[in-house]
């Protein structure tokens, strides 16, 4: 689906980004990755805190705007991308207003590099179809979230503009066949939910969708929390293969007083499902 967006800009950002250097130092670093390769890289960046993560009322998933602190996390994010992934190659982002705004900074720092951006199918599983109906809170929305996921039908979407588990799935792998062919470096401006699905789907060796399908994936959700502006570095040998991936967070340390913030766990102790199940939504 989108393999020819990473091939054509791989070859283009190599050309735009290394014409800076003479000439000398341009043809030693082609003939080094030639020689050696490059492990694949994908950078999976949760969007910066939302209105609704803020516990604000909202009404649309697609146009949730970012709160002033999740500006603030784009902001590091992207400055800690252009640090620490300076031979980034493409950004990708959700169609989803708070991804593409986490985004745009990421966007600013590697514009002199000619770091192209593309918009994929990453954006967030949205399976209430009532949320659209009306503003509300993520607290409002708890007991319509907990009723889905006890339901966990796969195959039905709970009404107009929801996606059904099954769909969402589809999606997600869709986005990972892709993802499993890239050389070089992409970041990915996208969701929770969306992010996990592919961290799930990368353990599963064979997938048959039904409930206690569905009910495996909210299992694995709540087990890996993951925060506003939190990079999830995913490595593999090139061509696929299993994922290797960590969360990281201590480019945010400054948000939190400064300090030495050590990067998040995988499996960090449990909150509670109610309010796991519902911070998961927005």
């Amino acid at each position: 689906m989108f393999s020819k967006d990473l091939k054509d800009v791989r070859f283009l950002a190599e050309i735009s980004r290394k014409i800076y250097y003479t000439q000398g130092v341009f043809l030693t670093n082609i003939f080094r990755e030639v020689a050696c390769g490059e492990m694949p890289t994908i950078l999976l960046i949760r969007h910066g805190e939302s209105q609704s993560n803020a516990g604000r009322a909202t009404s649309c998933p697609e146009s949730i705007e970012l709160t002033d602190r999740g500006q603030k996390e784009a902001e590091f994010v992207a400055r800690e991308i252009r640090k620490s992934y300076p031979s980034l190659d493409l950004i990708v982002t959700s169609s989803y207003t708070r991804a593409k705004d986490t985004a745009q900074w990421t966007e600013r720092l590697f514009r002199d590099r000619g770091v192209p951006t593309k918009t994929w199918p990453v954006h967030e599983f949205t399976y209430l179809s009532t949320w659209g109906a009306r503003n509300s809170t993520a607290e409002e929305r708890r007991p319509a979230v907990l009723q889905y996921w006890e339901q966990s039908n796969p195959s039905v979407p709970d009404g107009p503009g929801a996606e059904s588990f099954e769909h969402f799935i589809d999606r997600v792998k869709k986005v990972k066949e892709d993802l499993d062919t890239i050389r070089g470096t992409v970041a990915v401006f996208s969701h929770h939910q969306f992010i996990c699905a592919l961290l799930w789907l990368s353990e599963q060796s064979s997938l048959e969708i039904n409930a206690q399908t569905m009910r495996d994936f909210r299992n694995f959700l709540d087990g890996h929390p993951i925060p506003n502006g939190a990079i999830v570095r995913v490595q593999f040998e090139d061509g696929g293969g299993r994922w290797h991936y960590e969360i990281l967070t201590s480019h945010l340390s400054p948000l939190k007083g400064g300090g030495t913030d050590k990067d998040a766990s995988l499996r960090p102790p449990k909150t509670p499902a109610s309010a796991r199940l519902s911070r998961a939504a927005n």
